[in-house]
């Protein structure tokens, strides 16, 4: 009823046939506590080391919207911890340092003590937390589990290569496979260095 059609209605933004082709892009959708999100997320540790900068990461959450607050398949710590990972990603977006963060929450995903995977690594644990408790993280989540909703992705983990292709797996062989099928021109997708 707004008088726009196809892809340029708003509710249609992020269908996939609204997408447009991106090269050397890899999106991955998680919920942060799933046990396959965790094997994915730590997988992609290989991927980037083996692509360098030759690829675009992002992450992104699935849970729902439930009028002021969240809902997770994991509960409200999973609610939490994706709120955590968003402000990560929003402060420490260089190099992927946002990554060291994960990749040592994933040692032990559901422990409380979310403080111990920052300090030593560069990550402010206050930073984080002002995020995470106010409307900023909350706003961080609303608006990137549209995109999930927006292409219907319900398992943990989805990926998406260069914003079109989707696939699923978690280990980094699958990953560059499905990644290099769409991005043969990238030397290591060559076998080159």
């Amino acid at each position: 009823g707004n008088g726009k059609v196809d892809c340029q209605d708003p509710d249609c933004i992020h269908a996939i046939a609204c997408r447009p082709e991106e090269r050397a892009k890899l999106e991955i959708f998680v919920m942060s506590q799933c046990p396959y999100a965790v094997r994915a997320l730590n997988a992609l540790k290989q991927v980037l080391k083996e692509f360098k900068g030759d690829i675009r990461v992002e992450l992104h959450y699935i849970a729902e919207s439930r009028g002021d607050g969240f809902r997770a398949l994991h509960g409200q710590p999973e609610v939490e911890e994706n709120i955590r990972q968003l402000c990560a990603m929003k402060y420490y977006p260089e190099g992927y340092k946002f990554m060291d963060y994960i990749w040592c929450r994933n040692e032990n995903i559901r422990s409380e003590d979310w403080r111990a995977c920052t300090g030593a690594n560069g990550i402010d644990a206050e930073v984080i937390a002002r995020c995470a408790r106010g409307q900023e993280g909350a706003s961080l989540l609303r608006t990137d589990i549209e995109v999930a909703e927006g292409l219907d992705v319900k398992a943990s983990p989805t990926w998406f290569v260069n914003g079109r292709h989707k696939f699923n797996g978690i280990d980094a062989r699958v990953i560059t496979e499905n990644f290099c099928a769409h991005n043969e021109e990238l030397a290591p997708c060559q076998g080159g260095d």
